[in-house]
C-alpha cells in the first residue's frame, strides 16, 4: 500500500519503494503495480533477469501470465547475517592472534613491505572511509576519486615527516582515518548530515547529549573496523627504521608543502571545480558528501567558515537604513502595564503534517489545534534540521539569519563572543528582569557565555530542578519544565515585568528505545508507521497536553503575559521514513519541498486581547519576535519595524533560501529583483554581529538619541 510520485521513468535509475512490513520465510508476497495514462504505443515494460530463478513469477496481466514479462527489481530485507557476522569474528580473531604471533623480516625485504604497504594503504583508507558512508568508489568520477586519493598520500605524507617512520605514520593515519568515518557515521545517524568543519565547535555539547543515543555498528561499520584492524596489524609487523636523513627529509617535507599548497588552492578554484561537477551542495550536505567523497567535501567546505565582510558594507550604509525608520509602540496600547514575555522554544517540537498527512489513533496535537482565543499560530521556517537548536534561538533573539552565516556555521560557538543586540537587551532597556531556562547543562552550546552577552541577567540549568522530577527517556519533561516555570512565577515580584526564554529538552533526539516510563499514546495507522515514528508524536502529544498546563496557568494570573512557543527542528527520523512521508526520494526534493523538512509550529498566546490568526503560513524564526512586539504595548526598535517591512516582501527566509511574497521559493544564488533588498538585510546583520567597533546604537537600541 505505498506509492511513487514521479514524473519521468528512466532505464538508468532504480525507483525506492519502502514497504514498512515484517515478511517471514516461507510466505508468497504479491507487487501490484498500477500504471497510470499509459499509450499503446508507449508500453511501460518491467523485466526481471533469468538468474533470478522462480523467486518471481512471470508476471500476469488482465489475468493471463505472460512468458517473457516480469517485473524487474531488488529486494533489501533487514535480517541478522548469521554467516557475515562468523566470518567477520573469525577474521578479526585471526588478525588478534596474527599479533600475537613474532614475526621477524629481513631488514632488506622490511624496508620493501614498508614502502609497499606505505603506497598501498591509502587507498585501502579511502575504501574504508568512502564504505562506512555507503559511498561506493567505482561509481566516482575520475577527478573527483584523484583528489580524495591525493590527499590521502598527503596526510600520510604529513605524518611521515613528522614521525620519520612508515610503521607510526600508517598506524596514525589508520586510527585518524578511521576515528574520522566512525563519527561521521554516528553523526549522520543521529543528525541526518555528515560532519562539517563548522560541527568541529560543537564538539562538547555533541558529547553531553551522546549518552542519550543508542550506539550501534553496521555491517559497513564492522567492515571498516575489520579492515583498520587488518591494516594495523600488517603495521605492526614492520620493524621500525628512520626513513630519511636530515637533508633528504627537508627536501621531501618542501615537496610535501607544495603539493599541499597546490591541491589547497585548487579546492578554492570553486567554479573550475564546478565545470568539472565537482561543487558544495548547500542543499544537501549528504549527498554531496557521496559525490564528492568524504575528505574532499570536508576540505571543500573549510572556506565556508569564514564570515566576510559582504561587498559594499559600510556602517554609514547602516546608519542611513536606519534613518528611514522610527521606534515604535506595539499595537496593544490599552494595556496598563508591561506585559511578562515567555518564550518557550520547544525541542524538536514539530508537526510532520506539514510534509504528508499522517493518519494516527488520536489527534496529536488537541490543545494547540483548538486553540483560537488570542492566539496567532502557524507554522515558520527554520535553518537547522534534526540539530543545531542554538541557530533556531539566535534567529529568535536576534531577528537576524543563519543564512549570513557561513555553510553549516553556528552563531553561539563561532562567532558570539561579544555582546550582541537580542531581544533580551532590547527588554532590559525597558526595565524587565531577563532571564534564560534550560533544565539541561548550562554549557551546552555555550549558553552560560552566550547568555550574558545577549543581554540575559540570569541563566537557570539543571542544576535548579528537582532531582526526582518526571522524566522521559532520561529527559526532564515538558511538565517538570514548566513547574519550573510556574515556580518561578509564583516568587517573583508582583508588578515587575518578566522576560523569561525557556528551552526544553523532553523532545530530544534519540528515539530507538522505548522507556517503560512514557506511555505511547499515538499509533500512526498506514504504512509510515514504525517505533521510533510512534514515539516521537507521542512525545508531540505530550508536549500539547504540558503546554494546556502553562496556558491555564496564566490564564489565571492578573498580570498580563504573553507567551510564545515554538519548535526548533523537526526530528532526526530514519530518510526511510521521510521517503514515504514524501512519497519519493529525498534525493529528488525541489527547494519548496525541502523546505517542508525545515518547518515547525508556532504559537504566540497572551491572557489579554490580542490580534487572532491561524494557518499562518510563510514566517520564519527571525521575525518572530518583532511579529510578538506587535501584540504588545513596548517599544519596538527601528531593527525590528526594518524586520515587519522587510517581511512584507520576503515572508521568509532560512540558511536554504527564500520565499517572496507570491509564494515562490527561490534560492540565495538567484540575482532577482529581492537581491538588493536580501544584500541589505545582510549588512544589518554583519554590523549587529561582526562589526563590534561600529554597531549601530540607532538601529538595535528602543533610545530615541541616534
Amino acid at each position: 500500500q505505498t506509492s511513487l510520485k514521479t514524473s519521468k521513468y528512466t532505464s538508468k535509475k532504480w525507483y525506492s519503494l519502502i514497504v514498512n512490513k515484517e515478511i517471514k520465510k516461507g510466505d508468497t508476497y504479491t507487487v501490484t503495480i498500477k500504471a497510470n495514462g499509459i499509450k499503446k504505443e508507449h508500453p511501460l515494460y518491467l523485466y526481471t533477469s533469468k538468474a533470478m530463478g522462480k523467486t518471481y513469477q512471470p508476471a500476469v496481466i488482465n489475468g493471463k501470465t505472460q512468458k517473457d514479462l516480469h517485473i524487474r527489481m531488488r529486494v533489501w530485507t533487514t535480517r541478522i547475517d548469521v554467516t557475515a557476522i562468523a566470518l567477520t569474528v573469525a577474521i578479526a580473531v585471526g588478525l588478534m592472534v596474527l599479533i600475537l604471533i613474532p614475526l621477524k623480516i629481513p631488514e632488506k625485504w622490511n624496508k620493501r613491505f614498508s614502502w609497499m604497504l606505505f603506497i598501498v594503504n591509502p587507498w585501502i583508507a579511502f575504501y574504508m572511509v568512502e564504505k562506512v558512508f555507503y559511498n561506493p568508489i567505482s561509481i566516482m568520477e575520475p577527478l573527483t576519486f584523484a583528489l580524495n586519493v591525493l590527499w590521502y598520500y598527503i596526510v600520510y605524507a604529513v605524518l611521515l615527516m613528522i614521525f620519520n617512520r612508515i610503521k607510526w605514520a600508517l598506524m596514525v593515519g589508520n586510527i585518524f582515518f578511521y576515528g574520522a568515518a566512525i563519527a561521521n557515521y554516528f553523526v549522520l545517524a543521529f543528525r541526518g548530515n555528515p560532519i562539517t568543519p563548522a560541527d568541529i565547535y560543537a564538539l562538547g555539547t555533541a558529547m553531553d547529549v551522546a549518552d542519550h543515543y543508542v550506539l550501534s555498528y553496521n555491517k559497513a561499520a564492522i567492515v571498516a573496523t575489520v579492515v583498520l584492524l587488518g591494516l594495523c596489524v600488517f603495521a605492526s609487523k614492520l620493524t621500525t627504521y628512520p626513513v630519511f636523513k636530515w637533508r633528504k627529509r627537508l627536501i621531501v617535507v618542501a615537496v610535501t608543502v607544495l603539493v599541499t599548497a597546490a591541491s589547497s588552492f585548487t579546492l578554492t578554484r570553486v567554479d573550475a571545480l564546478q565545470s568539472k561537477g565537482i561543487k558544495v551542495n548547500f542543499w544537501d550536505q549528504k549527498l554531496g558528501y557521496t559525490n564528492n567523497g568524504y575528505i574532499l567535501s570536508f576540505l571543500m567546505n573549510i572556506q565556508y567558515t569564514i564570515v566576510s565582510q559582504p561587498e559594499g558594507y559600510s556602517a554609514d550604509k547602516v546608519n542611513k537604513i536606519a534613518d528611514k525608520y522610527e521606534v515604535t509602540q506595539g499595537s496593544n496600547k490599552a494595556l496598563k502595564q508591561k506585559p511578562n514575555v515567555v518564550v518557550i522554544m520547544n525541542e524538536t517540537f514539530s508537526d510532520l503534517n506539514v510534509v504528508n498527512k499522517i493518519k494516527t489513533n488520536k489527534e496529536v496535537m488537541p490543545f494547540i489545534n483548538s486553540l483560537k482565543d488570542n492566539t496567532i499560530k502557524g507554522h515558520m521556517l527554520v535553518s537547522v534540521f534534526g540539530g543545531g537548536t542554538s541557530n533556531s534561538e539566535y534567529e529568535f533573539l536576534t531577528g537576524n539569519s543563519v543564512s549570513a552565516l557561513p555553510l553549516n556555521g553556528n552563531a553561539y560557538t563561532q562567532f558570539v563572543k561579544h555582546k550582541v543586540p537580542s531581544l533580551a537587551s532590547q527588554l532590559k532597556e525597558q526595565g524587565y528582569d531577563t532571564l534564560a531556562f534550560h533544565p539541561y547543562k548550562a554549557h551546552g552550546w555555550n549558553r552560560d557565555t552566550i547568555y550574558p552577552l545577549l543581554g540575559f541577567d540570569q541563566f537557570l540549568d539543571e542544576t535548579c530542578m528537582n532531582p526526582n522530577g518526571e522524566k522521559f527517556r532520561g529527559w526532564y519533561s515538558d511538565s517538570e519544565d514548566y513547574n519550573k516555570i510556574i515556580d518561578i512565577f509564583n516568587k517573583k515580584k508582583a508588578g515587575q515585568p518578566l522576560f523569561l526564554f525557556n528551552v526544553t529538552i523532553q523532545n530530544h533526539g534519540g528515539y530507538l528505545i522505548a522507556d517503560k516510563n512514557f506511555k505511547e499514546e499515538i499509533k500512526i495507522k498506514d504504512e509510515k508507521a514504525t517505533d521510533t515514528a510512534n514515539r516521537y508524536l507521542s512525545l508531540i502529544h505530550e508536549s500539547d497536553r504540558a503546554f494546556e498546563k502553562i496556558v491555564n496557568y496564566f490564564k489565571n494570573q492578573k498580570e498580563p503575559t504573553i507567551v510564545v512557543m515554538f519548535g526548533d527542528h523537526q526530528p532526526k527520523l530514519p530518510d526511510s521514513f521521510y521517503e514515504l512521508l514524501y512519497g519519493k526520494s529525498l534525493n529528488s526534493l525541489s527547494l519548496k519541498e525541502l523546505q517542508k523538512k525545515y518547518t515547525v509550529p508556532f504559537i504566540i498566546w497572551a491572557n489579554y486581547d490580542i490580534d487572532e490568526a491561524s494557518d499562518v503560513e510563510n514566517v520564519s524564526a527571525n521575525y518572530l519576535s518583532s511579529m510578538m512586539l506587535e501584540q504588545t504595548n513596548l517599544k519596538l526598535s527601528r531593527y525590528n519595524e526594518y524586520l515587519l517591512n522587510l517581511r512584507k516582501t520576503i515572508p521568509a527566509l532560512n540558511a536554504n533560501g527564500y520565499v517572496d511574497k507570491d509564494g515562490k521559493d527561490h534560492e540565495f544564488s538567484e540575482n532577482n529583483k529581492y537581491t538588493e533588498l536580501i544584500n541589505q538585510y545582510q549588512y544589518l546583520q554583519y554590523n549587529s554581529l561582526m562589526d563590534t567597533k561600529h554597531v549601530s546604537n540607532a538601529l538595535f537600541s528602543v533610545g530615541n538619541d541616534k
